[in-house]
């Protein structure tokens, strides 16, 4: 009798709670819907609880929009969904010709080897200055193209557009730096070193409104403009053109071994003699190199693209052994999302792609599969802290400067998008996509608006 009172006497309180969390969300709408900046875009906007799993309020969140590099968290999904604790870096299988030993090699796309930003993980590099006999990589597993569909052609020179390939080096980008009136190319600077001429600059010439070292389109070869006027210590990252000569070269440079070689320099006879030489019973190990989280974590708060691109392609291998992103995209669509109310329009690792279509509602329930699926600390931590890092660093901070958001964001031309995780002072935690397309002009008014509405849901949930 006691307990049936007691459950009588909180029930109004339940009701009371309920009705402020609904009142709140009904404002949210109302205020999102009749922004004055809003309006002047096409927005899109989702919010719901992680702990009910119920959307709290929509505004056109069935809608489509174009995501940018909210796309991200669709990789990031699938890097979880796929991948242990560690990248993996090469496989590996070697067998006896007499005396000789015999090394075979396949890339996993991974995007860490010789990666400035991941020195301390190089064990690839280690393994192949210490593999002795012939040493062939086989590059044919990579079936994909070098720039993703639907990515803007003339971003070929700009270091957030480098390209994709089976086995990444250096990133993939070189840095053309002035120091003491001239112009150097890192890594190398022997420019004369190779016939096909990496790295080596092209001759001065004027470059009608582009104001820095140009690319050729077609080759590694670079372009100063007439009127250099550029400062000692000026530097540029520029993607390079990856073919498997280069590679090869390169990698016969950095190891200082003269034994690798890679499928794709062989004649078609050649590499066909090759593997009919391999027994078929060898066993195949997998080299590990970086750990998962450092390099997510890269991806997600410095929005980096090539790490998306490649990490796709990581997942790809292995779980088809095919380096291919639309195979490894039509899989999670088929099997790990399906749940999702609006099937994406999904075609690349990173969105540079105008061709990705998403919804805030989908993207909401890819934010709430990580949040049931992953430890929450851990989850967090690959979401930039809005006022402290990656590119929230400026933004959706509170009054008291106690990081509350944590999200990713996603722009280009007409495009700001920004999607993740919402700590309120009450101590729940919401999940929220915004979604803004076709607009002209800066996305600052935007941004603005948004942390306003952040704030106040921060304040008011």
């Amino acid at each position: 009798m006691r307990l049936l009172l007691l459950l009588v006497l909180l029930l109004p309180s339940c009701a009371v709670f309920k009705s402020r969390d609904t009142r709140t969300a009904l404002k949210i709408k109302r205020e999102v819907s009749h922004s004055t900046v809003f309006t002047k875009a096409f927005t899109g906007f989702t919010l719901l609880d992680p702990a009910t799993g119920k959307t709290l309020t929509d505004f056109n969140g069935d809608h489509y929009f174009t995501p940018a590099s909210n796309t991200k968290i669709l990789t990031l999904a699938t890097c979880l969904e796929v991948l242990g604790d560690s990248i993996p870096g090469l496989k590996t299988t070697s067998y006896k010709d007499g005396e000789e030993t015999i090394n075979y090699l396949k890339p996993t796309g991974d995007p860490t080897f010789l990666h400035p930003f991941f020195k301390a993980w190089q064990p690839i590099f280690y393994f192949l200055v210490n593999c002795n006999g012939p040493t062939t990589l086989d590059l044919d597993n990579f079936q994909d193209t070098r720039l993703g569909p639907g990515w803007a052609w003339d971003d070929y020179n700009e270091d957030y557009s480098a390209e994709r390939s089976a086995m990444p080096i250096f990133g993939n980008v070189m840095t053309v730096q002035k120091k003491d009136s001239n112009w150097l190319l890192y890594p190398f600077n022997d420019f004369d070193k190779w016939g096909w001429n990496l790295y080596q600059p092209g001759t001065s010439k004027d470059i009608p409104g582009y104001n820095g070292p140009l690319r050729s389109a077609e080759s590694n070869a670079i372009y100063i403009p007439v009127n250099d006027t550029f400062p000692d210590g000026f530097s540029k990252d520029i993607p390079f053109r990856t073919a498997a000569f280069v590679l090869h070269d390169m990698l016969r440079d950095t190891t200082q071994k003269s034994n690798i070689s890679t499928s794709s320099t062989f004649t078609q006879e050649e590499e066909s003699e090759a593997k009919e030489l391999i027994p078929g019973n060898l066993n195949w190990q997998t080299l590990y190199s970086s750990p998962i989280d450092t390099v997510l974590r890269r991806m997600m708060h410095q929005s980096d693209n090539f790490i998306a691109e490649q990490m796709l392609l990581v997942c790809a291998g292995m779980k088809f052994d095919l380096l291919k992103q639309d195979t490894m995209i039509k899989w999670m669509l088929d099997s790990t999302l399906t749940t999702l109310p609006q099937r994406p329009r999904w075609v690349d690792g990173s969105g540079l792609s105008r061709y990705n279509l998403m919804t805030p509602q989908s993207i909401a329930q890819v934010l709430l599969k990580l949040w049931e699926e992953q430890p929450h600390e851990r989850v967090l931590s690959f979401f930039p802290a809005a006022g402290v890092s990656g590119t929230v660093s400026d933004y959706y901070v509170g009054k008291d400067k106690i990081p509350f958001v944590f999200a990713k964001t996603g722009g280009m031309g007409g495009v700001q998008c920004l999607s993740g995780y919402l700590l309120c002072k009450s101590g729940k935690v919401l999940i929220f996509s915004f979604m803004h397309n076709n607009f002209l002009g800066s996305s600052k008014p935007l941004k603005e608006e948004m942390q306003r509405l952040l704030e106040q849901m921060r304040e008011e949930f």
